[in-house]
């Protein structure tokens, strides 16, 4: 008896502990997540959860979020209907004071010179950084770039605007993550004599010392300008219509032309003669060329150029997706999609023959917008501007042959 006793005492032990586990889970699975507003401070970590983002997905207003490290106060700008796949993210911005002098004397005695980190994390859009300095620089020029080999380089894709009153705001789309920036930053001309005003100073000639350096070493840049994730594109690899969710964009995109309202919100309507730059290259294809299958040999050009870059029309709520079938079809290029109900969007099979798979297990087609492979479906990308750049390139290495993976 006392051994059943025993055994029905422990029975019912166990059953109310597990029901109290069970609703210990039901109301963490219940609880309601707060909307993001449009303004959010972030807390002291910088990161803004993936369920949090989850509130402002497909949202048609820029949601900012707002951070301070010694009296320099910095805001990211993040466009709703950019965020399709959210993921977490860490927004904390560090400014590092050692090493200027050296960066100012690479930047031909730069004025001034600032170093910022971007945290490590897979970027759920191409967001805008905005960085307000409490004193006023007494420059005119600005210049973001990175140091490569020992040597500064003009960061592509992320044109950088300066705005002074009291303060000194510098504003530039970010691409990447994981890295380290410069800002460095003159006057074009002196503003003091006659005799120098057409004297180029600091940021004109890193201007023209970067740019040099990056016509030079472009595909250094490339190869290094790169961010982080997940995969969800080729290669039977978690796909997501390929996007490959590594979000690490490299910074190869032409700048956009996209206006900014009174609210700092994106401007989502293309104009009348809006067009974008789209290409579709198998270049990676060239590198790999033990692993393509022979029969398909004969569909890879010799410069790996499916489409060289070509400007297209936009049209008002076109989609990546929507761009690719009209120009393929435009240009007599075979181009196969599939619908996927689980990503309710397309997923690009195959261009011009070349398939998934036909160069290793890891290949297939991915796309990038402005640097940024997003990390959802083409047909879900539809918040295009004009002077866009979208580039359908094949990798045979999941992503990291083209940027997308460190």
């Amino acid at each position: 008896m006392g051994m059943k006793r025993l055994t029905v005492s422990i029975l019912v032990l166990l059953t109310v502990f597990l029901s109290a586990c069970s609703t210990s889970q039901a109301d963490k699975s219940t609880k309601k997540v707060t909307p993001l507003s449009l303004e959010t401070q972030l807390p002291a970590d910088g990161v803004i959860k993936k369920e949090q983002l989850a509130t402002i997905v497909g949202k048609e207003e820029t949601y900012r979020f707002t951070g301070e490290q010694d009296k320099i106060r910095y805001t990211w700008f993040y466009p709703g209907q950019q965020v399709q796949n959210p993921v977490t993210q860490n927004l904390r911005v560090t400014f590092g004071k050692e090493d200027l002098d050296a960066i100012k004397k690479q930047a031909n005695q730069a004025q001034e010179a600032l170093k910022l980190h971007i945290e490590k994390m897979e970027l759920a859009g191409t967001p805008e950084l905005a960085i307000t300095l409490p004193v006023k620089w007494s420059v005119d020029k600005a210049l973001l770039v990175r140091e490569v080999k020992g040597k500064l380089k003009a960061v592509k894709g992320s044109n950088l605007t300066l705005e002074q009153g009291k303060t000194t705001t510098l504003k530039f789309r970010v691409l990447e993550s994981d890295v380290d920036y410069y800002i460095v930053a003159g006057k074009s001309q002196s503003e003091t004599t006659k005799e120098s005003t057409n004297t180029q100073t600091a940021t004109s000639e890193a201007s023209q010392v970067t740019s040099e350096d990056a016509q030079e070493g472009a595909s250094d840049q490339e190869a290094t300008t790169t961010s982080t994730e997940e995969a969800d594109s080729t290669a039977g690899v978690a796909k997501d219509q390929n996007g490959i969710s590594q979000q690490n964009p490299t910074t190869t995109g032409e700048p956009s032309t996209t206006g900014q309202n009174e609210d700092n919100q994106t401007e989502t309507a293309p104009t009348q003669d809006a067009t974008v730059t789209l290409s579709i290259s198998a270049k990676t294809i060239l590198n790999n060329w033990d692993q393509l299958a022979k029969e398909k040999q004969g569909f890879v050009p010799q410069d790996g150029w499916i489409l060289a870059p070509t400007k297209v029309s936009l049209k008002a709520g076109d989609s990546v997706y929507d761009l690719l079938v009209r120009t393929t079809r435009a240009a007599g290029i075979q181009m196969e999609a599939s619908w996927t109900p689980m990503y309710d969007a397309y997923y690009i099979e195959g261009i011009n023959q070349l398939y998934e798979f036909d160069c290793g297990g890891l290949s297939g087609w991915m796309f990038q917008v402005n640097g940024w492979f997003p990390n959802y479906g083409c047909s879900k990308y539809t918040d295009l501007h004009d002077g866009d750049v979208i580039k359908w390139e094949y990798t045979c290495d999941l992503g990291q042959d083209l940027g997308a993976a460190k």
